[in-house]
């Protein structure tokens, strides 16, 4: 073998663990949640064990890839760190009636996020981590089609609808409709359309959107291949959902009503079937943190200032930056996040990775349009992470092909 070689499979080994790490995450709480649910230990004692426990194992997973992600990123890791722990100093300093609860998001945000941001970062080839992405995917929807079959046959209960639950069937189900829009196969869309049925019945409607946002994408930036087949299938396809739009009210009426024989009430199949829009009452939360950046243009009301203000999350990663560092910083802080993210989803470099990227912008992004907070998000942390890797990655490939044409 030659040195060449045992460099690369040093490298395809690195990557795997680093990639393990990144996905850990999904796997140990999908499998937490299941615990919790079939013991029914959710609000009790024993549940912070087992939290805890979970936490252990994925930083176990952490610190194993953590020689590589330092070897090969160390003086980007030690100031993303510099930085972060300098801006939560001002905010100690300045916005102190904060502090209580930036302290709640310190083990997050500086053992979960940004580590997601630094290993996601240094992942070198792509194709392992979206190797070992479907593998998780695969887990993952066992593990909750388990939780939805005792659901439904009334050996667990999560209520009337489960965001958590929702989330974490959203990597299986992006996995799947990926696959499903670049095969068409019906292996492929059994498992498309499980997953959709659980987040549909059981989730919320942000995953929803998130899938079709993915959707959108995927259609706009796929290689366009036409033929008798692709063809046939499409035209299957626009049939029916041509068919199930114009008959949805009665679809999802008739869903909800046989699902409550089984004595599962679906959140968001009501919501569906009401006649004006239900934000949930996110439009007073919103009102409320405009009002307080109105009255903190400046500087804006801190890290974490909207648990403050509203206890709880904004549930809008826009208004929660530029509330969090004022409308001057916080709009350019958002307008970077946006070119980043426009210029890795549409970059024609490299079309597998730009598809990588959309997959991940749909996990990491976008339902932060609508719930959670980015602060506390390691999925979110690992979108930028993958954007930015992306982006310097085609910079080094436009030079190289400029400098090629030169030398013509």
């Amino acid at each position: 073998m030659t040195i060449v070689q045992r460099k690369l499979n040093l490298d395809k080994r690195e990557d795997r663990k680093i990639s393990i790490a990144i996905m850990s995450s999904f796997a140990i709480l999908a499998i937490q949640y299941l615990i919790l649910i079939y013991l029914d230990l959710i609000g009790t004692p024993y549940a912070n064990t087992i939290q805890l426990f979970s936490k252990v194992i994925v930083g176990i997973f952490y610190l194993i890839a953590l020689p590589t992600v330092l070897k090969r990123n160390k003086i980007k890791f030690i100031n993303i760190y510099f930085i972060s722990i300098f801006i939560f100093l001002i905010n100690y300093l300045f916005f102190n009636e904060n502090w209580f609860y930036l302290k709640n998001i310190i083990f997050p945000f500086f053992f979960t996020c940004l580590p997601s941001l630094v290993y996601s970062w240094s992942i070198n080839n792509w194709n392992i981590l979206e190797d070992v992405m479907k593998k998780t995917g695969i887990l993952v929807f066992i593990v909750c089609s388990i939780i939805a079959l005792l659901v439904f046959t009334n050996k667990a209960s999560i209520g009337s609808y489960n965001m958590a639950l929702s989330y974490y069937m959203l990597l299986p189900t992006v996995v799947y409709i990926n696959e499903f829009i670049e095969n068409f196969t019906i292996k492929s869309f059994l498992p498309v359309f499980i997953s959709f049925f659980i987040i549909l019945t059981l989730g919320s409607r942000g995953a929803i959107m998130c899938l079709g946002v993915f959707v959108i994408l995927k259609l706009i930036t796929k290689e366009k291949k036409f033929n008798y087949k692709t063809i046939l299938i499409s035209v299957i396809i626009i049939t029916l959902i041509v068919i199930i739009l114009l008959s949805l009210h009665s679809i999802l009426e008739n869903l909800y009503n046989f699902l409550i024989q089984f004595g599962v009430h679906s959140r968001s199949l009501y919501l569906f079937l009401r006649n004006d829009v239900h934000l949930s009452g996110r439009e007073l939360l919103y009102k409320t943190i405009i009002e307080e950046i109105k009255d903190n243009p400046l500087f804006g009301i801190g890290l974490a200032g909207d648990r403050r203000v509203i206890n709880g999350y904004t549930h809008n990663i826009i208004l929660e930056i530029i509330s969090g560092f004022g409308i001057i910083i916080g709009s350019i802080i958002v307008i970077l996040l946006g070119i980043i993210s426009l210029k890795a989803l549409f970059s024609q470099n490299i079309k597998e990775a730009s598809n990588f990227i959309s997959m991940w912008f749909c996990l990491g992004l976008v339902h932060l349009m609508v719930s959670g907070s980015y602060l506390i998000d390691f999925r979110f942390w690992i979108f930028l992470g993958l954007a930015i890797n992306y982006i310097k990655k085609t910079k080094k490939i436009e030079q190289t092909e400029l400098k090629h044409e030169k030398s013509l």
